[in-house]
């Protein structure tokens, strides 16, 4: 998730939150005639407009992209509270080795666990 979070604020920092100037450049670069883009230093204003509507088609989807993270933030977390009551009950952790154990590792870690439990109580 660390990677995730540097990566949508990354993203953040170059795009910026420039929404409305970005919509009045549009509307400005389509008021304009032929001759006030050339002083303006326009050679297309169609491929300017296109690159515009790019950066903000991209800051929408990084807005996007946040609020689904966040998202899966919450439930992560809400998952490994209800997931810390039952180790301090005895259920072994999902980390090994400061990685997330697979599914298959995690069942034989569990089987392995059941197996002692049973051995040494009875």
């Amino acid at each position: 998730m660390k990677v995730a979070t540097e990566a949508i604020v990354k993203t953040r920092e170059y795009l910026g939150d420039n929404l409305e100037e970005a919509n009045q450049l549009i509307t400005l670069l389509n008021s304009k005639n032929r001759y006030q883009l050339d002083e303006l230093d326009i050679e297309d204003r169609t491929g300017t407009i296109i690159e515009i509507k790019k950066v903000l088609t991209k800051r929408n989807l990084m807005l996007n992209l946040e609020k689904k993270f966040q998202s899966m933030q919450a439930n992560i977390d809400m998952f490994m509270t209800k997931f810390g009551i039952l180790r301090e009950k005895g259920l072994p952790s999902l980390v090994i080795h400061e990685k997330l154990m697979t599914q298959e590792d995690y069942v034989e870690r569990l089987n392995k666990l059941a197996k002692d439990k049973a051995s040494t109580s009875g």
